[in-house]
C-alpha cells in the first residue's frame, strides 16, 4: 500500500538528530507534516531562537537539553531552516509556517502581551508570503489556554484578535497546494459562537482546506465532539473544507510534575508547576497550597473523572519499584493518606520525576463515537501529535490500530488506507504521494496483515543529552520504502536516508533514475 502521511506532527526539532521520525516510521509513516499549532523555530531572529526553543520545550514537552544539543539552527528564514535538513532525512517532511514564530518575529516581546496593530498585521502577512514562496505548505495557529510558554505567559498566537487570524489566513488564497491548520480555544465544547464565526471567516479568506483538532467524547463535554462534527458539515454546506481528526489510538497520558502540561487548564496548578523546580517543590509541600490544588482539580474538564485510575508507571529510585503498576488510590489507602497528598508525596520523594499514567477505560459511547468519526468523509486520520509531549503522550499507533482494529468492521481496507494516504496527500498538495501508479513517488509500505499490531508503550532514553521519550512499538511492517529505497526492514533502519524536504511548488514527479511505484 502507499506510505502513510501523518498530517499533525511536531518533528521540526527531532528530524535534526533522528532522521527517520521514529516511532512514526515504525507504524508505516513515510511523510510527516510538521509545524502544527503555530509552533515552529522559523522564521526567527537569531536573538529569538532560544526563546522559541524554550517555548517548544514547555508547550510541546520537548527536553530543553535535547533541543540545545540537537538543533543547530541559529535563526533565519523558514527556507533556511529547511535548507539545514536537505539530504539528511529518512522520511519525507513538509512544514507549516507557525503563527507564534511569525508573531514573535514582527512584534518581539509584545507578541506575548497584546493585539497587533494594522501595520504589524501587514508585516506578518508579508512574512507568511515569504515562507510560502520558500516552500511552506500553509499556515498553522492555535489559541488553547493550556498553551503556556516557559515565561508563564500564553504563547504569542493566543494574543491574536480575530482580524489578525483572518488576515493571515487570507494570504493563502489562490496559492495552490496549501492548507490552514487551527485549533480554537473552545474546541472541547464544540466551538463557541465567537470561535465559529472566526473559523468560518478564516476558511472563507483562505479558500483552502482547514485542518482542525481531534474529536473524542470527554466526561466534561460529552457532546462536544458531535457539535464540532455538526459544525464541520455546516461549513461544508457553505462550500468550506473543515477537517477535524479522529483518534483510532488508545487515549492515555503520562505525566511527571517536573515537566507536565496536563494541568495547565487549572490556574492554581499552572501557577505552581510553572515555577522554578526548587520553588515548585517547596510550594507543593505547603498544606494551604495542597488544599487549593485539591479544590482546583475538581474543576478539571478532562482529568478529574479519571483521578482514581492514575497509575504509577516509572520510578527513578529502584527502592520504589513496588509502586509501579499500582493506582494512587491504592497506595494512598495503604499509606493512610488522601489520594492527592499521596500523589504529591510520591512525586516529591523522587524530585518530581515519578511518572504516572492515566488510561481511559473503553466504553460503548467512546467506541460508537470513534467508529462514526472514522467513517465520516470530512474527518481526517491524524491524532499522533508526534514529536511533541515526549513524556506525556504517544499517539503514533493510530495508523496501525486503524488497519488492525477497525478493518473491516468500521471501514473496508481500501477506504482505511485512503484515509492514511491519498486523502491527506490531496488535501495538502502532495502530488505524486499517497498513491500507487506509474510515475508516482515510490513511498510504499509492505505489511503482514496476520501480524499487524501496535505494541507496548515504553520509555526510551535515546535522545541528545540522554533525554527520554515515550515510544510505542509495532509489529507486522515487513518493509517501509521511501522514494524507492528501503528505509526499514521488519522495523529496523537500513541506514538509508532517502527522504526529502517537500516544499510547496517544487517538482511533483520522480527524477530520472528514481524507481516509480
Amino acid at each position: 500500500m502507499p506510505g502513510f502521511i501523518d498530517v499533525h506532527t511536531h518533528y521540526d526539532a527531532q528530524l535534526h538528530w533522528e532522521p527517520t521520525a521514529s516511532p512514526s516510521c515504525w507504524h508505516g509513516v513515510t511523510t510527516v507534516l510538521t509545524g502544527n499549532c503555530g509552533f515552529t523555530l522559523a522564521p526567527a531572529h537569531p536573538r529569538d531562537r532560544d526563546w522559541l526553543a524554550q517555548m517548544l520545550s514547555r508547550v510541546e514537552g520537548m527536553a530543553p537539553e535535547a533541543l540545545a544539543a540537537g538543533v543547530p539552527f541559529a535563526g533565519g528564514s523558514f527556507g533556511e531552516f529547511w535548507d539545514g535538513l536537505e539530504g539528511r532525512l529518512g522520511v519525507n517532511a513538509a512544514g507549516y509556517v507557525g503563527h507564534s514564530a511569525v508573531r514573535r518575529f514582527v512584534l518581539g516581546e509584545a507578541a506575548s502581551e497584546r493585539h497587533a496593530t494594522d501595520d504589524e498585521i501587514r508585516a506578518m502577512c508579508a512574512l507568511v508570503r515569504v515562507a510560502l514562496a520558500e516552500g511552506a505548505i500553509g499556515l498553522s495557529s492555535s489559541q488553547l489556554e493550556i498553551h503556556l510558554a516557559h515565561d508563564r505567559r500564553e504563547v504569542p498566537s493566543n494574543h491574536a484578535a480575530p482580524a489578525e487570524l483572518i488576515a493571515l489566513a487570507g494570504v493563502l488564497r489562490d496559492v495552490p497546494g496549501v492548507a490552514l491548520e487551527f485549533i480554537p480555544r473552545s474546541y472541547l465544547e464544540g466551538y463557541s459562537e465567537a470561535d465559529r464565526a472566526t473559523m468560518l471567516a478564516m476558511a472563507r479568506a483562505a479558500g483552502c482546506p482547514m485542518e482542525l483538532n481531534l474529536l473524542t467524547p470527554l466526561p466534561a463535554a460529552p457532546d462536544g465532539w458531535a457539535r464540532s462534527l455538526e459544525f464541520a458539515h455546516l461549513a461544508a454546506s457553505q462550500g468550506l473544507a473543515l477537517h477535524p481528526m479522529f483518534a483510532a489510538n488508545r487515549l492515555s497520558a503520562y505525566f511527571a510534575l517536573d515537566s507536565t502540561f496536563l494541568f495547565d487548564e487549572l490556574p492554581v496548578w499552572r501557577d505552581v508547576l510553572t515555577r522554578p523546580t526548587a520553588e515548585r517543590a517547596a510550594r507543593l509541600r505547603e498544606p494551604a497550597v495542597r488544599d487549593a490544588l485539591r479544590a482546583d482539580l475538581r474543576n478539571a474538564r478532562s482529568f478529574y473523572p479519571y483521578w482514581p485510575l492514575v497509575v504509577c508507571d516509572v520510578v527513578r529510585d529502584p527502592a520504589h519499584a513496588a509502586w509501579v503498576g499500582r493506582t494512587v488510590e491504592d497506595l494512598a489507602r495503604e499509606r493512610g493518606q488522601d489520594p492527592l497528598d499521596c500523589y504529591l508525596d510520591l512525586s516529591l520523594e523522587e524530585d518530581l520525576a515519578t511518572t504516572f499514567s492515566i488510561h481511559r477505560p473503553p466504553d460503548r459511547e467512546l467506541t460508537d463515537a470513534t467508529r462514526r468519526l472514522i467513517r465520516d468523509p470530512l474527518v481526517s486520520a491524524g491524532s499522533s501529535d508526534a514529536g511533541a509531549h515526549l513524556l506525556s503522550l504517544v499517539g503514533v499507533d493510530y495508523t496501525t490500530r486503524l488497519l488492525a482494529e477497525h478493518v473491516p468492521e468500521t471501514l473496508p481496507l481500501e477506504q482505511a488506507v485512503a484515509k492514511l494516504t491519498g486523502i491527506p496527500a490531496a488535501r495538502h498538495g502532495l502530488v505524486g504521494r499517497g498513491v500507487i501508479r506509474p510515475g508516482a513517488f515510490a513511498d510504499l509500505v509492505l505489511i503482514d496483515p496476520a501480524r499487524l499490531a501496535a505494541g507496548r508503550t515504553r520509555l526510551a532514553a535515546d535522545f541528545p543529552a540522554r533525554s527520554a521519550r515515550l515510544v510505542i512499538d509495532a509489529d507486522g511492517y515487513v518493509a517501509t520504502i521511501v522514494n524507492g529505497r528501503v528505509l526499514l526492514e521488519e522495523g529496523r533502519h537500513t541506514g538509508a536516508l532517502p527522504g526529502r524536504v517537500l516544499r510547496r511548488g517544487a517538482r511533483d514527479h520522480p527524477a530520472p533514475g528514481e524507481r516509480p511505484s
